[in-house]
């Protein structure tokens, strides 16, 4: 499948070169496409490899930024005149064949400003990671392989950020990724915001892109901390500030009761939001640190 869009691919890097890497092959032979590496990693030590070169551009962010900032950043450092769309890819996902031409197929209907692929598990590609997301009030969650609809396009309520194409001129009308999350829901409410503007927000169920799950994090302190503190961000931008903080310290308070870490945690990420406090990987580090 031929296509005449340009593309700007921003491949964000943290943790695995050779998963970065493996990413950039999948998707090098697609001549409309151009490369972005954003290395977010603290190190801010990775080079690209010449047999890339010069196709493959790199970017540092400094290794300190949230994936919305660093994705923001690789978009408005990669960008050309000449482009139409964005893809945002994690660097741990592998793009398959004719999986990208097809989603610009349907991301060219004029009522479709962002388009997300079905995302087999890499290591089992039988079985489905994501298929599109839902939202329901405060939680976000991922289909699985029992939601899946069919081959066709369809609706959804937002995508997860490890592979998503928009358009560049509705990436501009929300203003990217919003950059108050640090990891988790600025996804939810980047589509939320296209909707808003009148765009549709769709899967493709047979555009694959393979994607390697990590283990679970979600027990670990500094991911309950920044849990609690995105769901209080979300809920304000639902239903205003103070209704808003309220629905999530109740809801984040039942979550709560099943961590081993009881209310100290919950309670210092509530104080932390409300006074502002900046939630970056400085702070997260500090949580880890702390509840070791």
């Amino acid at each position: 499948m031929k296509t005449t869009n340009r593309t700007l691919t921003v491949i964000l890097h943290y943790g695995s070169e050779v998963y970065t890497w493996n990413c950039v092959r999948s998707i090098l032979e697609c001549d409309f496409v151009d490369i972005l590496i954003v290395d977010n990693d603290p190190y801010q030590n990775l080079e690209i490899p010449f047999e890339f070169l010069p196709r493959v551009k790199l970017f540092r962010t400094g290794g300190v930024s949230s994936f919305a900032a660093a994705n923001n950043m690789g978009v408005n450092f990669g960008r050309k005149k000449n482009h139409d769309f964005v893809l945002i890819l994690n660097n741990d996902t592998i793009v398959l064949e004719n999986a990208l031409q097809e989603l610009l197929a349907v991301l060219n209907r004029n009522d479709v400003g962002v388009v997300g692929p079905c995302m087999p598990f890499a290591d089992e590609p039988t079985k489905i990671w994501a298929c599109g997301g839902t939202i329901n009030r405060l939680r976000i969650s991922i289909y699985g392989i029992d939601t899946q609809r069919g081959v066709d396009p369809y609706d959804v309520d937002y995508l997860p950020g490890a592979a998503i194409v928009c358009k560049l001129y509705v990436w501009d009308l929300v203003g990217g990724l919003p950059e108050k999350y640090f990891l988790a829901y600025e996804e939810a409410e980047f589509a939320l915001r296209i909707k808003a503007c009148g765009y549709r927000v769709m899967v493709l169920p047979n555009a694959r892109i393979l994607h390697h799950v990590g283990i679970s994090s979600d027990s670990q302190p500094m991911y309950i901390y920044n849990t609690v503190r995105n769901r209080i961000k979300f809920g304000q931008y639902l239903f205003g500030h103070n209704i808003g903080f309220l629905l999530a310290m109740i809801f984040t308070m039942r979550v709560m009761l099943k961590s081993r870490y009881g209310y100290k945690l919950w309670a210092q990420a509530l104080v932390d939001e409300i006074i502002g406090k900046p939630l970056d990987r400085a702070i997260l580090q500090r949580i880890k640190n702390r509840y070791v």
